[in-house]
Order: structure tokens, then sequence, then C-alpha cells
């Protein structure tokens, strides 16, 4: 019961594990927050000329204001006035001091505060639109009273020059009310864009990827069951289309896994009868050679059809047996190929001398001295007999093997005098089950060939056939590379 408990629980730690995790800020979020983003840089960029401008604006309009001002005493008869008529008219135009000069005019000067070179000076006339942007800048930034001299053109006098004395705090006000303005309309219009744009791709975007996520996650912890089918959208865009692929995709890998699962339960059922077989098919051997020791003439004359007919059909269940098992992973051992090369000759000589002692059976080793390879001797053995053994059923009189280095590689062909192979079977020479129209074989032979090349990171393929022979060649890592 404890170890139930047990595995129970670690099989929850497993599932929670494996389940995806909901982002803490998801796509449409990060979205949201990019929009924002850019919209306020979008705003600060357009900020910096307009507050620029504002404070021009606004400094003309004072510059206006002094000009008219000055202007005033040209109705006096010497271009005087008294202290009390002086404030009236430089606090109606919002200045401290107006100097007007004109040419071939003398100046028009009104002051309440006297202008002195430690006052900032303003020329707007000779300043660029990035030292306008700076100053500004400059100007939020100070604090308190300052006194400053700028210095323009009047739209009334264009070939005048004006000279005011401000102070600047209450245009810095001015210009932080402006700002305040701007900000606020620049929260507002990021908003309203990001949320419109939040509420599209959401719809869009990311709702159909949530679904398809959604289908993956489902499809990832059980891919056999069917489950409930999400209606295909109907867009024809690249959502559209993943959407569409991946539940056509679906249904393939589902079709293709039961396929799978019934071949792999068939291959465990075939395994078990083909155990039962040759147990069966080894006491028809022994049976077969007694009566092959017979005194019946005609009972001896039909014990070697009976014994071929037995290693026909062991040979069947060893391949079957063979080519259901997964894949061996190869130990590597250094050893002459050449040796291997002529074991496998003797071994396939001999039984042809078993099955017909007039058959001739010639095995030429062409693989040089001292040719070293660092493979699995046993899984190389049973390549060379597959191939060998199927280019002799096949109606070869000789076969003969070489090899040749070629960079990281060695590469070695399997050369027949046969029929070669029919061209209806080359494109599926290597699946499994696959004859060729050779009557008695199982198909198996040059798919256990190639699994085995491909286990030691290599290859096989038919490189020549004909008349007058096939050629299968296939490669090696050298030094098991």
């Amino acid at each position: 019961m404890a170890a139930d408990i047990t595995v129970s629980a670690q099989t929850a730690r497993i599932d929670a594990a494996a389940r995806p995790r909901a982002p803490v800020f998801g796509l449409s979020w990060r979205v949201l927050g990019l929009v924002v983003l850019a919209v306020m840089t979008a705003e600060v960029l357009l900020f910096l000329p307009s507050i620029a401008r504002f404070r021009t604006a606004y400094l003309e309009q004072l510059i206006e204001s002094g000009t008219l001002a000055a202007l005033a005493l040209d109705a006096t008869t010497n271009n005087q006035v008294s202290d009390e008529v002086k404030r009236a008219l430089l606090n109606h135009a919002r200045v401290d001091a107006v100097v007007l000069v004109e040419p071939n005019k003398p100046r028009r000067r009104l002051f309440n505060i006297e202008p002195s070179p430690q006052m900032p000076s303003f020329n707007l006339k000779e300043t660029g639109q990035l030292t306008l942007i700076w100053d500004a800048l400059r100007a939020m930034a100070r604090d308190g009273a300052l006194y400053m001299r700028v210095g323009g053109e009047s739209v009334r006098l264009p070939g005048a020059m004006v000279w005011i004395v401000v102070d600047e705090l209450p245009m810095r006000i001015a210009m932080y009310g402006y700002a305040g303005r701007v900000l606020a309309i620049s929260i507002i219009i990021a908003l309203f864009t990001a949320a419109l744009l939040y509420l599209t791709l959401r719809w869009l975007v990311v709702r159909p990827l949530q679904d398809l996520s959604a289908d993956m996650v489902a499809f990832r912890r059980a891919p056999e069951e069917q489950g409930a089918a999400r209606a295909p959208t109907g867009r024809n865009d690249e959502i559209g289309v993943v959407d569409r692929e991946f539940q056509n995709l679906q249904r393939e890998l589902r079709a293709s896994l039961r396929q799978k699962t019934r071949l792999a339960e068939v291959g465990a059922a075939s395994n078990k009868i083909n155990h039962d077989l040759r147990n069966m098919l080894s006491t028809a051997r022994l049976l077969s050679d007694r009566l092959a020791r017979a005194g019946d003439e005609r009972t001896r004359k039909l014990a070697p059809t009976i014994l071929n007919t037995i290693d026909r059909a062991t040979r069947l269940a060893s391949e079957a047996i063979e080519y259901v098992r997964d894949r061996p992973t190869p130990r590597m051992t250094e050893f002459d190929l050449a040796d291997l090369v002529n074991e496998v000759g003797v071994a396939l000589q001999e039984q042809g001398e078993d099955n017909d002692p007039n058959l001739l059976r010639a095995w030429q080793n062409e693989i040089g001295e001292d040719c070293r390879v660092q493979a699995d001797r046993d899984l190389l053995y049973r390549v060379f007999v597959n191939l060998g053994r199927n280019a002799f059923d096949a109606g070869a009189t000789a076969v003969t093997v070489r090899s040749q280095a070629n960079g990281r590689h060695m590469f070695i062909e399997v050369v027949d005098n046969g029929p070669g192979v029919p061209d209806a079977v080359i494109s599926q020479l290597f699946r499994p089950f696959t004859t060729g129209g050779r009557a008695g074989g199982a198909g198996l032979g040059l798919a256990i060939a190639r699994d085995l090349v491909c286990a030691h990171g290599g290859d096989i393929a038919l490189a020549e056939t004909g008349v007058s022979g096939s050629t299968f060649r296939f490669s090696l890592p050298i030094n098991g590379g």
C-alpha cells in the first residue's frame, strides 16, 4: 500500500513537471507593453521640438508686446514718458525692459530693470533648432527667477531689432503646463493605441496560438488518442495554414503510431511463434536425418528436399527474430578486415556445399593486407554473410570484396556476377520482406545488413546493377568516428 502511494506521488510529480507553466506575462501583455513603450518614445521625440517651438513662440510674443510698448514713445514729443506710464507699458507687455533698434531712427528704450552683461542672452535670429531644443530643456531644468536678455525681429517692424529683458520663471511655469498637457495626451494616445492593438492581436494571433498550443499539449500527453477534433479554421493567412497543417500532421502521426503499435504487437507475437517454430524445426531436422539413413531408396531421395525446406524455414524464423530486435549497439574493436572476409568466404562456401556439393561458389578477397578497421567484428560478419548469401541465392557464382579508404570513411564493395536486381525492386531494395522475385527468401537480409551498417554510423546502397552483376557499397567511419 505504501509503495503504491509512493509511486502515485512520483507519477503526480512527473505529470506536474511535464505540464507547461502558464507564463506570468503572456504574449498579449508583452505586445501591450511594447506598444506603450513605442508610442511614448515617439511622443518624446515629438515633444522635444514641440517644447522648443513653444518657448520660441512665447518669447516672440513677448518681443511683439515689447515692440508695441516701445512704439508708444513715438506719441511723445521727446520719446520720454513718466515712470508711472513706463511701468504700466512694461507691465502690460509683460517684460521688464525693451530696446527697439530701427535703422535711421533713434533707439526707443523702456527700462524697469537695467540690462547687464551678466544676464543670459539669447538671439532668436541666430539660433538653430538643436540649440533651441537644448535651451528649452535647460530652462525647464532651472529653478527660481532668472532675468535674461532676448533679441529678435518684430513682425510689425521686419527691419528692426528688438531686445527685451524678461523673467524666465513665468515662461518656465507655462512650459511645465504645456508639458503636462502633452504628457496627458500622449498617455491617452498610447493607451488607446495599445489597447486597440492588444485586442486586435489577441483576436487575430494570440487566441489562435493558444488554441494551437493547447492542441499540441494534448497531443503530446496522449498522441494515440483521437479525442475531440477541433474544427479547422477558415483563415487563409499564415496562422490558418499552420493550424491546418498541424491537424493534418496529428492525423498522420496518430495513424502511424497506431500502425506501429499493431506492428509491435505482431512482432512480439511473431517472436514467440518463431521461437516455438525453431524448436519444432529442430525436431523435424533430426527426423529428416534418420530418413536420410533409411533403407528405402525412395525415402532417402526425399530427405534432401525435406532438409532444404527445413533449412529455409529455419533461416526465415531466424531472420524474422533478428529483424524485430532493436538495432544493436556496436562493441568497437580493432581487427584485420581481410581476415574477417576470409572467414565469411569459408562459411558461405561450406553452406553451398551442404546444400549442393556440385554448386560452384567463388569468394574472392581483394582486401589489402594489414587493413585494420575499428568496428564490431560480429556485426560486420553478419553484414558480409547477408550480402554474400543474397548474391549466391540470386544466382551468382562469384563474389568479390574490395575496399578503399577515402578521407574519414572506408568504402567497401561487394561485387557479384549474378543476373542483377530487377528494376521494380531497386526502389524498395532495403525494405523488409522485399525478395526481388526469389523464391524461398524472407526478404530481410538486406534490411538487416542496412541496420547493422547504420549502427556503425555508415550507410549502404546499391552502386551498380545489370545483367553482368551487381555492386553493393557500404561505408564505415575510420577509427570508429
